[in-house]
Parts: C-alpha cells; sequence; structure tokens
C-alpha cells in the first residue's frame, strides 16, 4: 500500500470512481453548467449519484458550486483552476485509449468521428 502522502494515491482519490472523469470532461467542454445539463449529457448517471460526485469534487476543489439563492433553486456548476489544470491527465487518458482502441480489433473506435472532439479544444 502507498503512503498517503503518494501523488499517485493522491490524485486517485480524488478522481476515483465511474463518473467524476466523466463529469470533469462534460465540465471542460463548458464554462458552467446546471446538474440538468449534466444529466442529458451523461444519460447514464442518476440525479443522486452526479449529486454526490460533485459534491466529492467540490470538496476536493475541482468543480465550484454557485447556488443563485432563486426560487426555483438556480445552481450551476464549473470547473476550478485546479479542475482545468487536470486537462493534461484527460488527453493522455484519450491518447492511451486510442492507442489500445485502434490496436484492439475488438472495439471500433468511435471517437474519430466524434463531433465533440472536433469542436472542443481540449479534445472528447
Amino acid at each position: 500500500m502507498a503512503p498517503k502522502c503518494c501523488p499517485i494515491m493522491c490524485t486517485l482519490s480524488m478522481i476515483s470512481g465511474k463518473w467524476k472523469l466523466i463529469i470533469i470532461k462534460e465540465l471542460l467542454a463548458v464554462k458552467t453548467i446546471r446538474s440538468g445539463e449534466l444529466l442529458r449529457a451523461i444519460p447514464d448517471i442518476s440525479r443522486k449519484v452526479l449529486i454526490e460526485n460533485l459534491r466529492e469534487l467540490e470538496e476536493d476543489g475541482i468543480v465550484s458550486r454557485v447556488d443563485f439563492n432563486e426560487n426555483p433553486p438556480h445552481v450551476e456548476y464549473h470547473l476550478t483552476e485546479l479542475g482545468v489544470s487536470m486537462i493534461s491527465i484527460l488527453k493522455e487518458i484519450r491518447r492511451w485509449g486510442m492507442f489500445n482502441l485502434l490496436n484492439n480489433e475488438k472495439k471500433p473506435v468511435k471517437c474519430l468521428e466524434c463531433k465533440q472532439c472536433q469542436t472542443n479544444p481540449y479534445g472528447c
């Protein structure tokens, strides 16, 4: 087991789980977003799990939550400077994934034709 001060373990503890990197990827594509828009962008996630993950990301300083104190409730999320600094991690994950998908005939490479990759400067 790695010590608590291990940088890899620290990073993994902040982004571990099925949804956190996907949430970060969606937040990179926009400046701010509401939870309903995130639910539409990530259709397989439940509202409860999305909110739990957003709270954890907020606690770790990756996501910022802005509550407008309106009725009906209006809350927006955006990446903090720390969250935006994760671009290089996502680019490397994407590069590694593309290499492995291209060299594995079992799975087609859908991302090569992804419109989000073409329009988003950070990739898909």
